[in-house]
């Protein structure tokens, strides 16, 4: 496969040997195949080096975006810590337009919507084979250890808790008329929260600081003086049987300073393949659970955020829903069967 950039430059030059757009179009399509390209768009370019262009790169059109490296990076962060984002939030935090973001999104990150979170709108081959090997090496342990395996992980992830959750939908019947859709203003009225949970339900919740980064030194500060005295507090079986850790692939969890403190501590963590959504108890079964409740009803305040959140967590522990740990097994089973792609629908 030859990229356009390769095909450009080799037009180039083959105009400057003194060769037709017909001699370059062919030899382009015995060289590149059904990927060359079109006897026009040669045409065009066979022209412009004729009447003196040396630029092989294309030139920038009126209305594309001019998206710089720190703007995809300023978009890929929020993205890193709370992939729920919608465009206006990723909008509104990176002070970039809406367009602007939607074609970082989807041309240089190539993500797309599912379940309410940005994935890559194309898997690999090799993030397939990642995740399938995960999956299959997660399902012989426990099928080797049992609900004893289960039992052992503590999952956690950062998420906004916002002023206001929309609604996903809404039931009405056949013939009813449309609700209006009000524009919502956008609010600085937000929290970002730390969650941890187990097979028995959230341990601890945790409120970062306004204005406050979750840098890799503060989430090391947070699991030693807040996670760690939380397990010794409330599930005391981890210090003779240490927790394993499942926690997604952003570079926050991966960096070597949070791996050397859960060596030291004794504590395993659970291989987890980037983009594996499906995979993270956090993001397919806690978080939305917790946010339901939240759906439809504006908060004026941060306390009113974290009163709510905390209702939702108690109620979630009363009544022992968040079962995600314990449905790993099933969504490993199906990561499987749809050879390490995303699970559709589930």
């Amino acid at each position: 496969m030859f990229s356009k950039q390769e095909q450009w430059s080799w037009i180039k030059i083959e105009c400057a040997r003194g060769r037709t757009t017909r001699q370059c179009h062919q030899g382009l399509q015995e060289a590149c195949g059904e990927s060359a390209l079109p006897y026009r768009t040669v045409s065009r370019w066979v022209k412009a080096f004729n009447e003196g262009r040396q630029n092989v790169a294309d030139m920038r059109r009126p209305g594309r975006p001019s998206v710089s490296e720190e703007e995809v990076y300023a978009v890929t962060a929020l993205l890193d810590s709370d992939r729920c984002h919608t465009i206006r939030e990723l909008a509104r935090e990176t002070g970039l337009a809406h367009t602007t973001v939607l074609h970082i999104l989807k041309e240089h990150l190539g993500m797309r919507k599912i379940a309410s979170r940005w994935v890559p709108h194309d898997l690999t081959e090799m993030q397939k084979w990642l995740q399938y090997d995960a999956a299959r090496n997660h399902l012989e342990r426990y099928e080797r250890e049992g609900e004893a395996f289960l039992r052992r992980i503590i999952t956690l992830d950062e998420t906004w808790a916002k002023s206001y959750e929309p609604q996903l939908f809404n039931w009405r019947h056949y013939g009813s008329p449309q609700k209006s859709k009000v524009r919502q203003n956008p609010s600085n009225v937000k929290v970002m929260v730390i969650l941890v949970y187990d097979c028995d339900g959230v341990i601890l919740m945790h409120t970062v600081p306004r204005q406050q980064t979750v840098s890799v030194q503060y989430y090391c500060s947070f699991l030693e003086h807040n996670l760690r005295p939380a397990l010794r507090k409330k599930r005391r079986h981890f210090l003779q049987n240490p927790p394993i850790i499942l926690q997604d692939s952003a570079r926050l969890h991966a960096a070597q300073a949070v791996a050397d403190l859960f060596n030291r501590w004794g504590w395993e963590v659970l291989y987890h393949p980037p983009f594996s959504p499906d995979l993270s108890p956090c993001d397919f079964d806690l978080i939305p659970k917790l946010k339901e409740p939240l759906r439809g009803i504006h908060f004026r305040t941060v306390p009113e955020i974290l009163q709510a959140v905390d209702r939702s967590i108690r109620t979630t522990n009363t009544t022992g829903t968040a079962k995600g740990i314990l449905r790993l097994p099933h969504h490993w089973q199906w990561v499987l069967h749809d050879a390490g792609d995303y699970i559709e629908g589930q």
